[in-house]
């Protein structure tokens, strides 16, 4: 009778405890997520279907006389060890006639955290217009390379217009 309502609450009071531990726990590395800067000083931010997006803030561009070439050196503008987690298979470009995406799907938040994440260079809009069918992209050594063919053979001072 009494004592076994006594027991139940006590469990359930124990049980609600735990959770709120858990919560707080979650809560925490939420937080560590968000504070989580290294290279990158853009917080993650969380998308509808829970998958956190990170932005590459960091890249260098080279030009040649009918095409631009876009780097991200994962170790460097991402965070060390960032190479180690891309391969061909989390790598994702979308090129339209004068912007680029690069996608680098389900790679860790950062050094110290394993949460997964979508990493995303968007340029737009690009200097000049490209071949939106002819963008090329490798990696190698721990470096993504993009080459977007210009539709016009000329010089770009930079990779962004404005």
């Amino acid at each position: 009778g009494e004592q076994e309502q006594e027991r139940l609450k006590r469990l359930m009071a124990e049980r609600e405890a735990e959770r709120q531990r858990n919560l707080r726990e979650e809560e925490g590395l939420r937080l560590q997520v968000l504070q989580d800067m290294e290279r990158s000083q853009m917080p993650a931010v969380q998308d509808q279907d829970g998958l956190l997006r990170k932005s590459i803030e960091h890249y260098t561009f080279a030009d040649a006389e009918d095409k631009a070439t876009i780097y991200i050196e994962l170790d460097k503008d991402l965070f060390e060890g960032a190479a180690e987690c891309v391969s061909d298979e989390n790598i994702e470009v979308c090129t339209k006639d004068n912007e680029i995406t690069i996608h680098l799907h389900r790679v860790p938040a950062s050094k110290t955290l394993a949460t997964l994440a979508d990493w995303t260079l968007h340029i737009s809009p690009l200097f000049h217009s490209v071949e939106v069918n002819e963008t090329t992209w490798k990696i190698r050594k721990g470096k993504v390379s993009v080459t977007l063919k210009k539709r016009k053979k000329q010089e770009w001072r930079r990779l962004v217009k404005f």
